[in-house]
């Protein structure tokens, strides 16, 4: 990708055509998850091109990043959320979306403004966020091979059955299945906004690799008993990404579908553009 040497102008997303993605409804039946590879682009002066988009609260916390890193990943995430959000909502301007945290801790909309629900996570240059008004989502990415000891971490943390999946697994795939199971596990913690340490034991999985994989939920009681749970999971360009959704209705647990669309914002050559990705995914029954 070619290096920013202007302000990439993401108002372009505002006049986007696809009418599938204007209303809120649209996001009912699915889950729209955003690819959005992160531009380079110096922080200051993405801050001072978006500086009025942004609320009180995301100025503080902007200021409170000590590292450039953190401070491009803060804005990035921040500026791409508030104008989604006007694609799903045209009548609101993307400066009057407020966002903050649920009960949980999980991040979302003030819901006064709208019934969409989201969630986001960041691996190395890119950015994913999961859009959809069937329940919580969580979604998480990891970039293939980061993890040496897949076997040892498996069996200190994941069950015995998992365990022994990634210890019979040929060493080709290893990396990959441990991978799979890490980010569904870790896409069911910002769903549900339990603890990684319980969302470790709660959820098992089998054979996540294949088109319907299987899991199990040893914690379903009590107040968890109506939660219905579903789960995807892909390897694609080096990215392992798991999806939950945690949802009241049964049926949209396990009936939603994925709509991957890729985001890259403009350079000075180049128009920005959301294309459509046809991707493969595993989902459990």
């Amino acid at each position: 990708m070619s290096k920013i040497t202007k302000v990439p102008e993401i108002s372009f997303l505002l006049a986007h055509n696809d009418r599938e993605l204007c209303f809120p409804e649209a996001a009912q039946d699915s889950i729209d998850l955003w690819w959005v590879p992160v531009p380079d682009v110096s922080v200051s002066s993405l801050y001072s091109h978006y500086h009025d988009v942004l609320s009180a609260p995301e100025h503080q916390r902007f200021l409170s990043q000590r590292l450039p890193k953190g401070q491009l990943q803060f804005l990035i995430t921040r500026i791409v959320l508030h104008y989604l959000f006007s694609v799903y909502h045209p009548d609101t301007h993307p400066a009057q979306w407020i966002f903050g945290k649920s009960e949980t801790g999980r991040p979302q909309v003030d819901q006064s403004q709208s019934s969409l629900q989201f969630n986001l996570t960041h691996t190395g240059k890119l950015l994913l966020i999961a859009v959809t008004g069937s329940g919580a989502p969580g979604v998480d990415a990891e970039v293939l091979g980061r993890n040496a000891c897949v076997a040892e971490i498996a069996q200190r943390y994941f069950s015995r059955t998992e365990a022994l999946q990634i210890l019979d697994a040929a060493p080709e795939i290893r990396n990959e299945l441990f991978l799979r199971i890490w980010t569904l596990k870790e896409a069911a913690v910002k769903a549900t906004g339990l603890g990684l340490s319980r969302a470790l034991r709660r959820f098992c999985f089998t054979s996540p690799m294949t088109k319907n994989f299987l899991f199990t939920d040893d914690f379903c009681k009590e107040k968890d008993e109506a939660m219905k749970f579903g789960f995807w999971s892909t390897t694609v360009d080096q990215h392992v990404v798991g999806v939950c959704l945690a949802s009241a209705d049964s049926t949209s647990a396990v009936n939603v579908r994925i709509k991957s669309r890729q985001l890259v914002w403009p350079t000075s050559d180049y128009r920005g553009t959301v294309s459509t990705l046809d991707l493969h995914w595993c989902q459990s029954h």
